[in-house]
C-alpha cells in the first residue's frame, strides 16, 4: 500500500512539474501586447516556482540530487517569492495594474535575504556541494537539519509558510472587500479564477503549514521528520499545485493572457478595453462627448468630497475608477480635458484644499504640519510640501505667515 501510495505521489509530482513548466513558458514568452503583461509574468513566477518547489523535491525523495548537487538550494529564494506575488497578482488583476507600484518591490525583500543567507553554499566549492547532497540523498531527513547559510535550514521551511498565510490573509481580505462593493461580480468569468486561484493557494499553504508543523514536533523524536513529508499534508499541496495548473490549461483566456479589465460609465458588464478594433479612431481621441465629461467631472467631484477619498494614502486612479464605476480610460481622459490635470495632481488639489480649510478654521494647532499633511493623505513631508508649493505658489511656512 506505502509502495502505491509512493508511486502516486512522485506519478502526480512528475505530471505537475512539466505542466508547471510548459505553462509558464507561455505565460513569460506567449503574451500579447494588448494583454496585462504584469498580470502574466506575476503568474508565470509563480507558476514556475511550485513547478521548481515539485522538481526539488523528486531530486531529494529520489536520491538523484547526488548527481547534480549544484542544483540544491540554488531554487531556495523563489519560495519567498510566491506569496507576494500571488498578492500583487490579486491586486493587479482586480484594479487593472499594468506596472507595480513605487514601493512594491519592498515585498521582495524576504527573497532577496533569502539569497543572501545562501551565499556561503552557493560560492561554496563542488566538493562541499557534493557531500550535502549526498548526506541528503543518504537521509533525507537531513534536508531540514542541514544547514547550508547563515540561518538553519530547518526555520526556512517554518518562515515559508508563516509568510504564506500572512500574505493569504490580506489577499482574501482584497477580494472579500471587492465583493462586499458588488464590483467582485462585474468581472464575469474572472470573478470564478481569482476565487479558485486563492482558494487553491490557500488549500497549498495550508498542507504546507501542517506538514512543517508536524516536523516540528517530530524534529527530536525517534520518528524521521521526513516520513511526514510523505504524509496526507503532502498530498494535499500536490494536488493543489496540480489542480492550480489543471485550471490554467481548462482556462487558456488566463493562460494566454488577462485582458485588461474596466467597468462601462453606466456601471455595466466590463469589456476588454485593450482590444484595439473595439475603438475607432474617433473614439480613441473623443471617447465622450462634452456633455458626459461634465456630468462624470461631477460625479468624481462628489464621491471625493462626500468619501474623503483622498485621505486614503497611495490612492491610485485604478481604485477610484472601480469605485466610480467607470474605466480608467475614461476617467484619465476626464481628468486630462476637463480638469486639465494628471491624477497625481488631481488628488493632491483636495489633499491641499483639505488642508487649507483645517488651518482657516484652526483645527490643524492640535496636529503639526506634517501630521495635518498625514491625515490628508499625503505619504511623506516632502511630498506635501512639493504638491503644496505647486498648488498655492507658496511654502506651508510662508502660507501661515
Amino acid at each position: 500500500m506505502d509502495l502505491i501510495g509512493i508511486q502516486l505521489y512522485d506519478i502526480l509530482v512528475i505530471i505537475g512539474i512539466f505542466a508547471s513548466f510548459f505553462a509558464c513558458s507561455l505565460l513569460f514568452f506567449f503574451n500579447r501586447k494588448k494583454y496585462n503583461r504584469n498580470t502574466s509574468l506575476l503568474l508565470g513566477i509563480i507558476i514556475f516556482s511550485w513547478g521548481w518547489y515539485g522538481f526539488t523535491y523528486l531530486l531529494i525523495i529520489t536520491g538523484w540530487i547526488s548527481h547534480i548537487p549544484g542544483i540544491y538550494r540554488i531554487g531556495a529564494p523563489l519560495y519567498y517569492l510566491i506569496p507576494p506575488c500571488c498578492y500583487l497578482y490579486t491586486r493587479c488583476v482586480l484594479f487593472d495594474e499594468v506596472k507595480l507600484r513605487k514601493y512594491d518591490w519592498l515585498y521582495f525583500i524576504p527573497a532577496l535575504l533569502a539569497v543572501i543567507d545562501l551565499l556561503p553554499f552557493y560560492f561554496a566549492d563542488s566538493v562541499t556541494k557534493q557531500a550535502v547532497a549526498q548526506a541528503i540523498a543518504n537521509n533525507m531527513n537531513l534536508s531540514y537539519q542541514l544547514g547550508s547559510g547563515f540561518v538553519p535550514a530547518f526555520w526556512h521551511f517554518q518562515l515559508r509558510w508563516i509568510q504564506g498565510i500572512i500574505y493569504l490573509f490580506f489577499q482574501w481580505q482584497l477580494i472579500i472587500r471587492i465583493f462586499k462593493k458588488e464590483q467582485l461580480s462585474a468581472f464575469g468569468s474572472l470573478k470564478s479564477w481569482l476565487l479558485s486561484f486563492t482558494l487553491l493557494n490557500t488549500f497549498i499553504y495550508g498542507g504546507l503549514a501542517i506538514m512543517c508543523v508536524q516536523i516540528w514536533l517530530r524534529l527530536n523524536q525517534e520518528t524521521a521528520p521526513f516520513t511526514v513529508a510523505r504524509s496526507g499534508s503532502l498530498l494535499v499541496q500536490i494536488i493543489g499545485i496540480t489542480s492550480l495548473i489543471g485550471f490554467l490549461f481548462c482556462r487558456p483566456d488566463i493562460l494566454y493572457g488577462i485582458p485588461r479589465v474596466g467597468v462601462l460609465p453606466g456601471g455595466g458588464a466590463i469589456e476588454d478595453m485593450s482590444e484595439p478594433s473595439k475603438l475607432t479612431n474617433k473614439e480613441r481621441k473623443t471617447p465622450l462627448n462634452t456633455a458626459l465629461i461634465t456630468q462624470h467631472a461631477h460625479k468624481i467631484d462628489f464621491y471625493i468630497r462626500k468619501k474623503e477619498a483622498f485621505k486614503t494614502k497611495g490612492y491610485t486612479v485604478s481604485e477610484l475608477a472601480m469605485a466610480l464605476k467607470m474605466r480608467p480610460y475614461h476617467l484619465s481622459y476626464i481628468l486630462k480635458h476637463h480638469y486639465k490635470q494628471h491624477y497625481a495632481d488631481f488628488i493632491n488639489g483636495y489633499r491641499i484644499e483639505y488642508i487649507k480649510a483645517c488651518i482657516a478654521s484652526e483645527e490643524w494647532k492640535n496636529l503639526t504640519l506634517e501630521g495635518l499633511a498625514n491625515e490628508a493623505g499625503f505619504s511623506s513631508r516632502s511630498a506635501f510640501f512639493v504638491a503644496f508649493k505647486k498648488v498655492t505658489g507658496v511654502s506651508p511656512s510662508q502660507y501661515l505667515q
